[in-house]
């Protein structure tokens, strides 16, 4: 079968992967999309072996931070210690809002600063998982848990200014392999012997 689903990614820590200046800045999740082909090896009638392959694209960002170009020319941008950045990137200063006095600026300044630093990740998951069915009926419902491995394909870090992203480089801070822990539930809709409609919210750690 084939699948397709929105993904919300986010974090539950204050930390930041970027820099420790951003470690209290607000995070937002964003909503990206994942689509693949799976498969399912039946054990028996209550038990399955869900299968398959997708690509997942993962996205948030990093809100509250002042981006402004080095006049001087120095690569003050290094402070991103954990990105490597190009060219467009490397003339660039950047500071969290939630560390920088405006005492000695105008008022008017602070109020029209909307500026983040976003990063994309993209990923082919390759889930393995034990689906138990609690109901066979016309309409199925059953519980999932498993794990998926996640191999790194996209990389990007993009500063955003009033709508406008300018790309910066990549992150070198992720792994090229990662995990998840999976847990979820499934809704099968049986529309004939050949379709079937499935509905799978997951969390995914």
């Amino acid at each position: 079968s084939s699948n397709i689903a929105p993904v919300y990614f986010n974090t539950f820590g204050k930390g930041s992967s970027i820099h420790p200046q951003f470690n209290n800045n607000s995070k937002t999740g964003n909503i990206n999309m994942s689509y693949g082909i799976s498969g399912s090896y039946a054990i028996n009638k209550k038990f399955s072996l869900p299968v398959g392959v997708n690509k997942v694209i993962l996205g948030y960002s990093t809100n509250n931070v002042i981006v402004y170009t080095n006049i001087d020319g120095t690569n003050n941008g290094a402070l991103l210690r954990n990105i490597k950045l190009n060219e467009a990137g490397e003339n660039l200063s950047f500071i969290s809002v939630e560390e920088f006095s405006f005492v000695q600026v105008p008022d008017i300044f602070s109020d029209f600063i909307e500026s983040s630093i976003d990063q994309k990740l993209g990923f082919i998951e390759i889930p393995l998982e034990l689906e138990y069915h609690l109901s066979n009926k016309k309409l199925g419902v059953s519980i999932i848990g498993g794990f998926s491995a996640l191999f790194l394909s996209d990389n990007e870090v993009f500063s955003v200014l009033e709508g406008n992203s300018t790309l910066l480089g990549k992150a070198t801070n992720i792994n090229n392999t990662s995990f998840s822990a999976n847990f979820g539930l499934g809704f099968d809709f049986k529309i004939s012997d050949k379709f079937i409609l499935n509905l799978e919210p997951i969390f995914k750690y």
